[in-house]
């Protein structure tokens, strides 16, 4: 009898609650459906399409254009080279080794051969000699070209180091002439041994030199070499004249000249 009574609560609670509870809902639908003039149409909106269905829409075309679309080019063109790529160096631009250096000469002398002074040293000389390519600043002489030079005696007497300016004439059928002035430092003695040795005065001497030779295949050339150093009476030694006080002034200018055969190779 009792779980009768119990059965009956509990199916007259359910009822009570889904009689508020549909209630509730019909209360909360009828707030929302209202709009600002009433209730909510209902019939237009069922008529109204999908909110998230695609519409076509058709743009705007401005007057006097053409919508004819031009199909595009399959050809395939070469892309245009950069500037870096495309600029070739000119002449002026490009450096070569010519613009620095014009000659290479190597050749051998005989040592101390006269003929202005008494030869007194022996031994070859081996010769190196590089010419410079003049520039505008030498154009008001002539264009001379700028040399360095070595000389280095076989035999342990005078060896040499120089420098000067080099003129040089074209004469016909490859042959050409020409000589060089400038100066030297040498390692050989001041004031010399009788026989043994020269007496040279200064460590400083004045050099010059005469070249005449035959240049073929453009580059090369084999030539007649001649060069002579002194002081020019420049150096003078204070020393005794053999008297128990007496001295005088010496002069000490002997000189030194070679002469020899040399290659020459033109960059």
């Amino acid at each position: 009898m009792r779980r009768l009574i119990l059965r009956a609560f509990y199916l007259r609670l359910a009822i009570l609650v889904w009689v508020t509870g549909m209630a509730v809902v019909a209360t909360f639908s009828l707030a929302h459906a209202q709009s600002w003039g009433g209730l909510y149409n209902m019939d237009s909106m069922l008529n109204q399409g999908h909110p998230f269905a695609a519409r076509p829409t058709s743009a705007s075309v401005p007057v006097g254009v053409s919508t004819q679309v031009t199909p595009a080019s399959t050809s395939l063109q070469p892309a245009k080279a950069s500037a870096m790529q495309s600029r070739v160096p000119n002449d002026d631009e490009s450096w070569e080794l010519s613009n620095l250096f014009s000659e290479i000469r190597i050749g051998l002398l005989a040592h101390d051969t006269g003929p202005f002074s008494s030869k007194e040293e022996d031994g070859i000389d081996t010769n190196f000699e590089l010419l410079f390519a003049s520039t505008d600043l030498f154009s008001f002489m002539w264009s001379p070209r700028p040399h360095l030079g070595i000389s280095y005696n076989s035999s342990d007497y005078t060896s040499q180091a120089y420098m000067g300016l080099t003129w040089e004439w074209s004469l016909w059928d490859g042959w050409f002439a020409g000589f060089s002035l400038g100066g030297m430092v040498h390692n050989g003695h001041l004031v010399g041994v009788d026989g043994e040795s020269k007496s040279l005065g200064c460590r400083l001497l004045f050099r010059e030199s005469v070249n005449a030779g035959y240049r073929f295949y453009k580059r090369h050339a084999l030539m007649f070499h001649f060069d002579h150093s002194s002081n020019a009476s420049l150096c003078k030694k204070n020393t005794s004249d053999g008297s128990e006080f007496g001295r005088h002034n010496v002069v000490l200018n002997e000189g030194l000249e070679n002469v020899g055969v040399r290659y020459g190779y033109m960059f």
